[in-house]
């Protein structure tokens, strides 16, 4: 999964926050895994991008 852009980073949040808290192994707790990764990357490559600027 790869997070490109503002939006596709909202919803993925709010699916995150959303199922939250999944039963270890669920089907919910591996999509939380791989948003939090996800996210986790888009907000790497953001900080990566503002400090290029300085």
């Amino acid at each position: 999964m790869k997070i490109s852009n503002e939006s596709e980073y909202e919803k993925a949040s709010e699916r995150a926050d959303e199922i939250y808290g999944a039963k270890k192994g669920s089907p919910e707790e591996k999509e939380l895994k791989e948003l939090l990764k996800a996210i986790k990357e888009y907000e790497d490559d953001f900080v990566k991008m503002l400090k290029n600027m300085e």
